[in-house]
């Protein structure tokens, strides 16, 4: 006999807490909103600009010890990545400074070579080393919002497909939400917004969709099963019945990223507490926001119903 965390006949009434439920989610919404006017996002070198190196070690480097020489020789921010197959490979990004913008670009070059070469030693190879400036900035910036725009209209499109335009606008609704609420977590945190806070979002969004598809599923069945109940009825039993399969799958994911965050030092914790947070907005939208919003439009069950007897229909022949 299976473990279960949550009873088989769990009976929470979400529909009618909905108008508290929405109330939260606009409040979070509006302190994320204000936290990134206030505070604005605390841009990495992929957006403000700086330098990219590419060094080989003779042996593999202890990135702490690494970061504290650099630290150093270098005024500015610096990030540290390993890569390859025997972590002799290091990604080193230095954020331009301001004192920088006094000299010619050669001149900064050469200035940031010789510092990096200083605190590193002469035993590393150093295979590229490119400049990032403002317009790249810029561009990344510019590129990220429409990705993330693109993806959730994507993402739209497919639920009206699959299901009706109502389950399209509630999801998106929701997914507008999750995203908002991970940018806004980043402002108040003070968390570092680079390249990979981009991949961060879209998780985020594709881990939120995925629950709240297997929620209109169920309502979808449930509509068509249970004709002669109410059509807040139907939402709150297709919450339910789904509930202990939506917190086992989050709770599983949220103590692996969890693991990730403590155990995973520096540059993994700033990509996974981002992914922590965001699924933890994704699972409440997909529970308690995305199902209850269908309430606001009207849902035309005998259409749901007549489609699935033409699937049958289909079928058959």
């Amino acid at each position: 006999m299976g473990i279960r965390f949550i009873p088989d006949n769990v009976n929470i009434n979400f529909v009618k807490r909905r108008n508290k439920i929405f109330l939260l989610s606009l409040l979070l919404v509006l302190a994320s909103i204000f936290g990134f006017l206030k505070s604005g996002l605390n841009y990495g070198i992929d957006f403000k600009g700086g330098y990219v190196i590419e060094a080989r070690f003779d042996e593999e480097p202890a990135l702490g010890e690494l970061r504290e020489k650099l630290a150093d020789a270098y005024a500015g921010e610096i990030s540290l990545q390993q890569f390859g197959a025997n972590g002799n490979d290091i990604v080193i990004k230095l954020e331009k400074t301001k004192d920088m913008g006094k000299s010619s670009e050669q001149e900064e070059h050469l200035s940031v070579i010789n510092k990096v070469k200083s605190a590193l030693g002469d035993r590393v190879l150093y295979r590229k080393i490119e400049t990032i400036g403002p317009t790249i900035g810029e561009e990344l910036v510019r590129n990220a919002i429409k990705a993330v725009i693109l993806s959730l209209l994507a993402i739209a499109i497919y639920i009206g497909f699959r299901f009706e335009w109502q389950f399209s606008i509630s999801a998106l609704l929701a997914l507008a939400q999750d995203c908002l609420c991970l940018v806004g977590a980043y402002a108040w945190f003070d968390l570092e917004f680079n390249a990979s806070s981009i991949v961060a979002v879209l998780t985020t969004a594709s881990y939120s969709i995925n629950d709240t598809i297997v929620i209109f599923d169920r309502i979808r069945e449930n509509i068509r099963r249970y004709k002669k109940i109410s059509f807040d009825e139907i939402i709150n039993k297709s919450i339910n019945e789904t509930l202990s399969r939506t917190v086992l799958t989050a709770g599983s994911t949220l103590l692996a990223i969890l693991a990730l965050c403590v155990l995973g030092g520096k540059v993994i914790e700033s990509f996974s507490l981002p992914i922590l947070i965001g699924i933890g907005f994704g699972t409440f939208s997909s529970i308690a926001v995305s199902a209850p919003l269908l309430l606001l439009f009207k849902i035309d069950r005998d259409k749901i119903e007549k489609s699935k007897a033409k699937k049958v229909s289909q079928v058959t022949l």
